[in-house]
């Protein structure tokens, strides 16, 4: 079943008064037009679970749109009318086909939140490394081998690698501002990967390796482990007082 106006129009209709508009599951194959007639009140889209496989250039239109979830479609490639969208600030990308991101998606200056799981990035999106407001960035389950060099851009604070292909890690993720928490299990990765540096000398506290290369008391045994682990128990306290 393709796209319906009636189907939806209740949709529509409370969305006009609330701002908020639900389309998950509606079997929809083609972006409805009758959605930009909410184009200046619009603030949460929901389109996930359909059968879409592009987004419409017209979504600069949507000026007050913070949440955008477009989960479950068949999805290649986004427009670049995407990086317009700059009260954006969750943007839910997971289980679609998509392999890169928009040229100038950094453009999206207030975006916190990132969900590209289930994709099928082979190559890490550099842009993301220069959102500024950046929280929450899950890559889980593509077919990432290795990290650009200059991670230490990314200012977020929980980055979410587990199920990729990765062999390589960059010790600048030693370096990024914010990043506490760094999920790397199922991998490829080797135990002299994870250097004294990474380990010492970053903010991390919640390391998730297991599932690669090596066995969890040679982790353990690792130069710099001492020092994750006074971390981790640092926080840990911290958050039972």
């Amino acid at each position: 079943m393709g796209n319906s106006q009636s189907s939806i129009a209740p949709n529509l209709q409370h969305a006009q008064a609330t701002g908020v508009l639900q389309l998950s599951g509606k079997k929809l194959e083609e972006w409805p037009a009758a959605i930009h007639r909410l184009n200046n009140n619009l603030r949460t889209l929901d389109l996930s679970n359909n059968r879409l496989t592009s987004v419409s250039t017209s979504i600069d239109g949507m000026v007050q749109l913070k949440q955008l979830t477009l989960s479950s479609n068949r999805l290649t490639g986004l427009p670049d009318q995407v990086c317009s969208l700059s009260r954006l600030t969750i943007l839910s990308l997971e289980r679609n086909f998509l392999q890169s991101l928009p040229v100038g998606f950094s453009q999206l200056k207030s975006l916190k939140t990132l969900q590209l799981s289930g994709n099928k990035f082979k190559d890490f999106p550099a842009s993301v490394l220069d959102l500024p407001a950046l929280e929450l960035l899950d890559l889980s389950t593509n077919s990432i081998t290795q990290l650009p060099g200059n991670m230490s851009n990314l200012k977020a604070v929980e980055l979410n690698l587990n199920q990729n292909q990765l062999k390589l890690l960059s010790d600048s993720l030693a370096d990024c501002p914010r990043l506490r928490i760094l999920r790397l299990q199922e991998n490829c990765l080797p135990i002299d990967q994870f250097t004294p540096k990474l380990l010492r000398d970053s903010q991390i506290s919640l390391l998730a390796v297991e599932g690669n290369l090596f066995l969890m008391k040679q982790f353990d045994q690792l130069e710099g482990s001492q020092a994750y682990q006074e971390r981790v128990t640092a926080v840990r306290r911290k958050a039972e007082h």
